[in-house]
């Protein structure tokens, strides 16, 4: 009689506490990140990966994700897209109608571009970690976000740099023959005729190439002040120093995402006085940064440690913050309020904007730190300012 009593009392338990439990769980939000896990964008990818998962982690820990009262956590589905657009097709297809997700983050300009399509027929709201300038970030693509250094402000802001401090007058342009390198080229335009900088040599390569000999024998008959990497991935960027230095060229490098430790290892003394410009600075200045850099050097260690980081961890908890003040998942109310908060990241309090450039206020208004190689260590130059009427 005991016996029957206590199951009794066990069961009352268990169906008063279990489904209580159960509801208290925060239900899972998946969202689909596109990142190159292989090949030679990984130096960004994998990073931007951990940095998401970093970001979906502290939004858990906040408890501060919730709709209509009920609490909600990340689920970051990755896929590796290679930086090939044809794999980030194939993945989005995947991610949409066999992974039924409503939010999205694909890292590169050409994987981006290829995705477009598929995001607004199902009307997908996008954080991008992308480069493209207006191919992604303008009014047709009402849902897609640009949450990266604006290419067009880094142009904007080094230049006049380099034009005071190394006497710049013309420039070189390296891009990937793709639509990222292209929308690279266009953004370069636009800083260098904002400065009247004059670029004299256009030169596009196949992804994957090692050798850039005659590339570079190309460039250096018409005598550039400045060779400029723009879209081309760490790998490449790294050899085109090398290469080019061992060609005799002795003026200006500037290195668009370069990874500076993957520098100096391909490199080695050619990548000495080369200017950088990263998602922000190298080691932290403030005590988020500190807390993220520990983070992650703890579970990860500091030798894979990219600039891109800063940037990208602040992503999922900024789409968090425009749901939560949204009360709402429905994608064309959230993007509303991504146009018009504030959100804090490692670097800072930022916003999206752009109108006057882009047509649209959805390209987030940072353009990343300036540095530059000294005797193997890169140099903080500063978070260099650009003209505000150029954007807004």
């Amino acid at each position: 009689m005991k016996a029957r009593l206590l199951m009794l009392i066990a069961a009352i338990v268990l169906i008063a506490t279990g489904p209580q439990a159960q509801a208290a769980d925060p239900a899972k939000v998946k969202m689909a990140l596109l990142t190159a896990l292989s090949g030679p964008a990984a130096p960004w990818g994998i990073p931007i990966l951990r940095a998401f998962e970093m970001g979906a982690e502290d939004v858990k820990m906040s408890g501060e994700f919730k709709v209509n009262g009920k609490a909600y956590e990340w689920d970051i589905i990755t896929y590796d897209h290679k930086y090939v657009p044809a794999e980030a097709v194939k993945a989005a297809n995947k991610a949409i109608y066999s992974d039924q997700v409503k939010f999205m983050s694909v890292m590169g300009g050409s994987p981006c571009l290829a995705v477009i399509p598929l995001m607004k027929e199902n009307k997908i709201l996008s954080l991008n970690l992308a480069s493209g300038g207006k191919q992604v970030t303008n009014p047709d693509n009402p849902l897609v976000f640009r949450y990266n250094v604006t290419d067009e402000l880094m142009y904007l802001s080094g230049l006049p740099y380099l034009a005071k401090n190394e006497g710049i007058r013309t420039m070189a342009s390296i891009n990937p023959d793709d639509a990222t390198g292209r929308g690279g080229l266009k953004s370069a335009k636009i800083g260098a005729s904002y400065h009247k900088v004059k670029i004299i040599a256009e030169e596009f390569f196949e992804r994957g190439t090692k050798d850039f000999t005659s590339l570079l024998t190309r460039i250096l008959a018409k005598k550039p002040d400045l060779i400029e990497t723009g879209q081309t991935d760490p790998t490449s960027a790294a050899l085109i120093c090398k290469q080019v230095r061992e060609q005799g060229y002795e003026g200006v490098l500037l290195l668009r995402g370069a990874n500076p430790a993957q520098l100096v290892e391909i490199a080695g003394p050619h990548a000495e006085k080369a200017y950088m410009y990263l998602g922000g600075p190298i080691k932290p200045e403030n005590d988020y940064q500190k807390r993220v850099y520990e983070a992650y050097d703890k579970k990860w260690g500091e030798a894979s440690w990219d600039g891109v980081i800063w940037i990208a961890y602040g992503a999922v908890p900024s789409l968090t913050k425009a749901i939560v003040a949204a009360q709402s998942f429905e994608p064309e109310a959230i993007a509303k309020k991504l146009e018009t908060i504030e959100f804090e990241t490692p670097t800072g309090m930022l916003s999206f904007g752009g109108s006057k450039l882009y047509g649209t206020k959805r390209q987030l208004l940072y353009q990343g730190s300036f540095y530059q190689l000294r005797e193997g260590v890169p140099v903080f130059l500063g978070d260099l300012d650009y003209p505000r009427d150029a954007l807004d």
